[in-house]
């Protein structure tokens, strides 16, 4: 008769933790064991969280707003309390034009944790809900990878022409295919200037990148005549 085989031991992942119970009958070629997989579960957990959460960044960068909604909604399921991903999940329903929709969500990202860049956020929605004096003052502690894009649109809606202008160039200079709507405010701060080559310069740039967008017809209408 062949030999039995004995029982290979697997190798322990580093969050769990492996041990032997007493009470079960041992084998004459190795001891049968149980894993206890409770710090196992709560690790995985964590990680796919997190996974959630870079996946969702990731495709609100690309401008996929809707999937990156589902993926904001999928880790606040599970923690209620992550400030990143009710901030972004407002963000991405901003994006999306659902401002009533996306204003809970980032109010409790900034009541969770008011640092800089749920302060940016709460600018964002300020500007959306045309409360532009309170994002005027949000953004003044505000910072983030879209600071310049939200400081420019409270200059713009301030009339503050020249420093919207200055930073709407400088996050285009620095992100050049992230936000189309970049190049549209940019062309209506420069229209406010009255600088027409540079209005109708960002005007093309937008409706090269967002050909479908709501604002096309009139930007269309005002590459054909200039003005």
């Amino acid at each position: 008769m062949a030999a039995r085989p004995a029982y290979r031991r697997e190798p322990m992942k580093p969050t769990c933790i492996e041990t032997y119970n007493p009470l079960l009958e041992s084998n004459r070629k190795g001891y049968i064991y149980v894993k206890r997989t409770a710090l196992c579960i709560f690790s995985t957990v964590a990680v796919l969280l997190a996974a959630d959460l870079d996946r969702g960044r990731e495709l609100y960068v690309e401008g996929k707003y809707a999937e990156a909604e589902a993926e904001f909604r999928a880790v606040l399921e599970d923690d209620a309390g992550n400030a990143a991903a009710q901030r972004y999940l407002g963000l991405a329903l901003i994006e999306q034009d659902k401002v009533s929709d996306a204003a809970p969500f980032i109010k409790k990202a900034h009541e969770l944790d008011a640092s800089p860049e749920n302060k940016l956020a709460l600018a964002r929605l300020l500007v959306e809900q045309k409360e532009y004096a309170k994002a005027d003052e949000a953004i003044q502690d505000a910072a983030g990878e879209d600071l310049e894009y939200v400081r420019g649109l409270v200059h713009l809606n301030r009339r503050r022409y020249e420093e919207a202008a200055r930073d709407l160039e400088s996050f285009i200079e620095k992100n050049p295919d992230r936000r189309p709507y970049a190049h549209y405010y940019a062309g209506m701060a420069y229209n406010g200037l009255k600088r027409p080559d540079k209005m109708l310069t960002h005007f093309q740039h937008f409706i090269r990148m967002k050909p479908n967008a709501p604002e096309a017809r009139k930007v269309r209408a005002i590459l054909r005549t200039g003005h």
